[in-house]
């Protein structure tokens, strides 16, 4: 079995994470499907894709929703197929949430992870990758936390994307308790986590934090910082 990679950037850090991200997904030879929302403006694609085309990438398929807010199902699956990396955008998190953790889409990118095609995810991107999205957290407007279904590539915990820029920890843990998990990785806009086969593996950039929680009935909770670099 291929192995299986993570990319949770906190903040648009593209530059640095397309290093490691590129060369994953195929070098020159890559194609990777840039999933989006509705209202994405396009003057911020090329932040996205530069940094890939300046490592030699030609092929690149965005995928976003129609006028009317839904998905060209077959599309996107066509795209996603053909791909060598994914990369899942910024943004409104319920968009995401909405448009991505679906099936028939949610088994393609499933599929497409297990077969060791690596995903990258900014922001809320980030957020709805493992199996439970903690909406609310990170998010420009002060918004209730809620817990919603992710895509399931990553189990019992919760991502916040934003970390110390957004102060994000008091949301994080009582999304913590809502969603009964007892881990949590707050990431600082300057950073992105990296996961291999589900475990975490390092740090591109700097401020990654593990959040644990001890079932007492104080919740008592650790925050450890992870400076692990990670290298390929």
């Amino acid at each position: 079995m291929s192995n299986r990679l993570i990319f949770l950037l906190g903040g648009p850090i593209f530059n640095a994470v397309a290093e490691h991200f590129v060369p994953q997904a195929g070098g020159k030879n890559a194609s990777i499907a840039l999933l989006l929302f509705g209202n994405f403006k396009k003057e911020y694609l090329p932040d996205y894709v530069q940094p890939w085309l300046e490592r030699g990438i030609s092929k690149y398929h965005v995928i976003t929703p129609q006028e009317d807010g839904t998905i060209n199902v077959a599309v996107a699956l066509e795209k996603i197929s053909k791909s060598s990396g994914i990369f899942i955008g910024g943004g409104p998190t319920d968009e995401y949430q909405r448009l991505y953790t679906v099936d028939p889409i949610k088994k393609v990118l499933q599929a497409k992870y297990r077969q060791g095609i690596p995903i990258a995810g900014l922001s809320a991107g980030a957020m709805i990758i493992p199996e439970i999205c903690g909406y609310g957290l990170g998010e420009k407007e002060d918004l209730p936390v809620q817990i919603l279904p992710g895509l399931g590539l990553l189990k019992k915990c919760i991502i916040g994307p934003h970390f110390t820029e957004r102060q994000v920890l008091p949301k994080m843990l009582h999304a913590m308790v809502l969603a009964k998990v007892n881990t949590g990785w707050g990431i600082d806009e300057t950073a992105c986590a990296v996961f291999e086969n589900e475990v975490f593996a390092g740090v591109i950039g700097k401020g990654v934090y593990e959040i644990t929680m001890t079932e007492s009935k104080t919740k008592e909770h650790r925050i450890t910082e992870k400076l692990k670099v990670y290298n390929i």
